[in-house]
C-alpha cells in the first residue's frame, strides 16, 4: 500500500481549486479532499458568483454620481441598487427619514498685509462667518493641546481649566494636523473665535467636525459648533507659520457651510434563511460620499450588491438570514443613517441580530496590508478569513467610534475587514478628496477583499454555530478590568468584587464552548448573543446605551476611565474627590452587567447539560 502524499495547507491554492473543481469528490491526481460541508458548499456558491467584471459594473453605475447626502446622485445611486436588487426578486425596503447635515460651501483665509494666496475650504457643521478677523495664535500640533481623560468628552471642562494652554480668547487658532471634531471643541472651550487647521499632508481633505453622533437630540445639541473652522495645505501653512514668526499678524476667516434638516434615504435589503424567524447577521456600508467616492465608498457599495444577489440566490442554505444596509449620512451626517436605523430598530436588533459586519474602504489600488478591527468575540473570525487570503499575522484593533460603528449600544458583536495601501507607497491620499474617482479601484483587489466578506458571512450565516469567541470576550474584559484595577491607587480593593465575579463568568464561558465544540446547535445562538450584550455594552460604551455617546475613541472600559485619577491625584484635591462617584457608579453599572451574563451563561450551560 502506498502512502497518501502530503496534504497541503487548508489554504493552499491547489486545494482551493481541488474544492471547486471536484466537490464531492475524495481525490484527484494526488489531491486529497474531503466531502464539503454546508459551509464549505455555501461559500464555494457564493465565490463562484463574485467576479471583477460585475464588481466593476455596479461600481460604475454608482461612482459616476457624486453623492453628498440627500443629493440627487446619492438618490440616483440608491434607486440603481433597490432596481438591481428587485430585478434578482430581493425584498428590498427604502426608509425615508429626516436628517441633521451639514453641507461646505466655501471658505476664504487671508493673512492681513500680506500677498499670501491660500487655498482653503471648511468643513461639515463648521459655524458660518463672514469676514471674520482677529490675532492668529499658533498653538502647535493638535496633540499638544489638553487632552481628557474620560473618552466621554463630558469632563473636558475639568482637563481645558488646568493650565498651561495659551490664551486664545478672541483669537483664531492655527492648528497643525487633521481636522478634529474633538480638537475644534477643546478649542471652542478654549474660547477660541475661530481655527485653521494645517493639513499634515499637501492636500485638503473634506472632513466633519461635531462631536455628535447622528442627528443632535436634546441631550447632546449643545455640542454642534458655534465657532468657525477652516483648513489650508501644509505649504500654506509653513507660509503663515514664516510670516508668524516675524511679527503677530491678524487673519480674515469667511466659511459658508449649508446646515440643516434633510430627506434622507436608506435601502435595506432582508434574505431571510428558510426559517423566516431565524435570528440575522447585519452587513452596513455607507452609500453617501465626498465627490464621488470610488473606494469610499463606491466599491464598498458595489461588493455588498454582489453579496447581497449572491446570499438571495443561495439562501436556501443558509441557517441565519441576512440583511443589507447602504446607510446615508455617514459623511456630512455624522453616521445619521445607522443610527437612525438602530434607533428605530432597537428591539429587532435586540433580540435577533447576532453581529456587524461593516464594509468600508476596500478594493484600493496597490492595497496591500490586511487587518480588521472587530471586537474580541470576533476577532478570532477576522483572523481566520484573513489567513485565506495572505500568510501574514494580522493585526485585529479594537473598534473605535467611526465608520458606522452605531451598534455598540446594542450589544452587537462587530467585524471590519481592511485591506489598505502601505505609507511607503503614498498611502490612501486621495481619501474624501475630487481624486476618489473610478481609477482609483482594482477590481481584482475588490474581488479579494469581496471574498473575504463572503467567507466571514458564510461562517456566521451558515455554520451549526454561532463562530462567537464567548471565552475571549469575558479575558478581555478581566484584561481591561486588572488595567482599571491597576491604575486606581488606592480605589484598588474596589475592584475586588467585579475581578472575582469575571473569573466565574470566565469558567462557566469555557465550559459552554467546549460543550458546543462537541454539541454545536443553532438553537444557541440568541443565548451565546443574550451573554455577550452586557458585556459588549460595558467595554464599549462609556455613558448609554440608548443615547450615542460623542464621537471620541475610548479605551476598553471607558466608563471606568476617570480610576486613573485616584491613582494620580491627591485625596485632597477636586478632581480626585468628582472622581470617586464616577468610578463607584461606573463599577455599579460593570457589576450590574456581570451578574445579567452571569446569570445567562448558568441559564445556557444547564440547558446544554440536559440535551
Amino acid at each position: 500500500m502506498t502512502n497518501s502524499p502530503p496534504r497541503p495547507p487548508e489554504n493552499h491554492p491547489i486545494l482551493r481549486w481541488c474544492r471547486a473543481t471536484i466537490l464531492g469528490l475524495s481525490t484527484l491526481a494526488g489531491c486529497r479532499v474531503e466531502p464539503a460541508s454546508s459551509v464549505d458548499q455555501l461559500l464555494l456558491a457564493v465565490r463562484q458568483e463574485i467576479e471583477p467584471e460585475g464588481l466593476r459594473e455596479q461600481a460604475e453605475a454608482i461612482v459616476q454620481h457624486q453623492r453628498p447626502s440627500g443629493s440627487p446622485g446619492e438618490n440616483a445611486a440608491i434607486d440603481h441598487i433597490v432596481q438591481t436588487l428587485e430585478g434578482d426578486g430581493v425584498q428590498v425596503d427604502v426608509h425615508t427619514f429626516s436628517a441633521y447635515t451639514s453641507d461646505p460651501v466655501e471658505a476664504r483665509i487671508e493673512v492681513v498685509g500680506s500677498n499670501l494666496e491660500l487655498e482653503a475650504i471648511t468643513f461639515s457643521f463648521s459655524a458660518t462667518i463672514e469676514n471674520l478677523e482677529a490675532e492668529l495664535i499658533d498653538v502647535g500640533s493638535s496633540a499638544s493641546l489638553p487632552d481628557f481623560e474620560s473618552g466621554t468628552g463630558e469632563r473636558l471642562e475639568l482637563i481645558i481649566s488646568n493650565p498651561p494652554h495659551p490664551d486664545l480668547q478672541g483669537k483664531i487658532a492655527l492648528v497643525e494636523g487633521r481636522p478634529s471634531n474633538f480638537t475644534t471643541y477643546k478649542l471652542a472651550l478654549m474660547e477660541a473665535a475661530a481655527v485653521v487647521f494645517i493639513n499634515p499632508q499637501e492636500r485638503l481633505n473634506d472632513l466633519i467636525v461635531t462631536t455628535t453622533w447622528g442627528s443632535p437630540s436634546l441631550r447632546n445639541a449643545h455640542r454642534l459648533p458655534r465657532l468657525p473652522v477652516g483648513q489650508v495645505k501644509k505649504s500654506d501653512g509653513e507660509a503663515i507659520r514664516r510670516l508668524l514668526a516675524s511679527n503677530p499678524r491678524r487673519v480674515k476667516l469667511h466659511t459658508r457651510v449649508d446646515t440643516g434638516w434633510r430627506p434622507l434615504r436608506l435601502a435595506v435589503a432582508r434574505i431571510p434563511a428558510p426559517d423566516p424567524k431565524a435570528p440575522y447577521v447585519l452587513l452596513g456600508g455607507h452609500i453617501d460620499a465626498w465627490y464621488h467616492g470610488g473606494t469610499d465608498e463606491g466599491a464598498s457599495n458595489a461588493a455588498m450588491l454582489e453579496l447581497a444577489r449572491s446570499f438571495h440566490r443561495n439562501r436556501d442554505q443558509l441557517q441565519r438570514g441576512l440583511v443589507v444596509a447602504w446607510w446615508p449620512g455617514h459623511s456630512n451626517a455624522r453616521y445619521a443613517g445607522s443610527t437612525w436605523f438602530a434607533d428605530h430598530y432597537f428591539d429587532e436588533l435586540r433580540t435577533r441580530a447576532v453581529a456587524y459586519l461593516n464594509i468600508d474602504g476596500v478594493g484600493q489600488i496597490e492595497a496591500k496590508r490586511f487587518s480588521a478591527t472587530a471586537t474580541a468575540s470576533l476577532s478570532a473570525l477576522g483572523k481566520s478569513v484573513i489567513r485565506s487570503a495572505t500568510p501574514d499575522d494580522i493585526r485585529v484593533g479594537r473598534p473605535g467610534r467611526n465608520s458606522d460603528q452605531s451598534f455598540n449600544g446594542v450589544g452587537l458583536p462587530l467585524l471590519q475587514i481592511n485591506h489598505t495601501r502601505l505609507a511607503e507607497d503614498g498611502g490612501y491620499w486621495w481619501w474624501h478628496t475630487p481624486a476618489d474617482t473610478l481609477d482609483k479601484i482594482d477590481f481584482d483587489v475588490l474581488e479579494t477583499d469581496t471574498e473575504l466578506y463572503a467567507e466571514a458571512l458564510v461562517k456566521l450565516l451558515a455554520a451549526p454555530t454561532l463562530p462567537l469567541g464567548l471565552t475571549a470576550q469575558v479575558e478581555t474584559l478581566g484584561e481591561a478590568l486588572s488595567m482599571r484595577h491597576e491604575n486606581s491607587g488606592r480605589a484598588q480593593s474596589w475592584f475586588d468584587e467585579a475581578l472575582r465575579r469575571q473569573q466565574e463568568l470566565l469558567g462557566i464561558a469555557s465550559r459552554i464552548e467546549e460543550t458546543l465544540s462537541r454539541k454545536p446547535g443553532r438553537d444557541t445562538d440568541l443565548a451565546l448573543i443574550a451573554i455577550l450584550r452586557p458585556l459588549h455594552r460595558v467595554l464599549y460604551v462609556p455613558a448609554n446605551s440608548y443615547h450615542p455617546d460623542s464621537g471620541a475613541d475610548s479605551s476598553p472600559l471607558p466608563g471606568l476611565a476617570p480610576a486613573e485619577i485616584l491613582g494620580t491625584v491627591e485625596p485632597d484635591q477636586d478632581r480626585y474627590g468628582f472622581a470617586v462617584p464616577m468610578v463607584r457608579r461606573e463599577l455599579n453599572r460593570l457589576l450590574e452587567a456581570i451578574d445579567e451574563a452571569l446569570e445567562r451563561a448558568r441559564r445556557l450551560e444547564s440547558r446544554l447539560a440536559a440535551r
